[in-house]
């Protein structure tokens, strides 16, 4: 089972899990003390709804209301989009269409 490490969160799991399972990937979003090493001009251009001389408990507030989403996040998950075919034996119906393919860093291989 390799221990992998994500380039974006830096969070490091196995895959397949010890189970057997297959994991997917999902960078979580900023915390807090994530937020606070970022420069000012970042962090406002990701929660503009921050006053310009915004603190630690303005941040908290934000962060806790709802989830600041990463910069260039990884997603592993698939989530199949669904279109319209209107060319189906029956038309209207709704088909899976594949997802398409995410412009992700790779994951990096940290050994067993």
């Amino acid at each position: 089972m390799p221990l992998w490490e994500c380039p974006v969160c830096h969070g490091t799991y196995r895959d397949p899990d010890p189970s057997g399972g297959v994991y997917f990937h999902a960078c979580p979003p900023l915390s807090v003390p994530e937020l606070l090493a970022l420069d000012r001009a970042i962090v406002l251009g990701l929660a503009p709804e921050l006053p310009a001389a915004y603190t630690r408990a303005d941040l908290e507030r934000v962060a806790f209301t709802r989830a600041i989403a990463r910069p260039g996040a990884r997603d592993e998950n698939v989530r199949p989009i669904v279109r319209r075919i209107v060319f189906a034996p029956d038309p209207g119906l709704d088909l899976p269409v594949p997802p398409r393919v995410q412009d992700q860093p790779p994951r990096l291989n940290r050994g067993d």
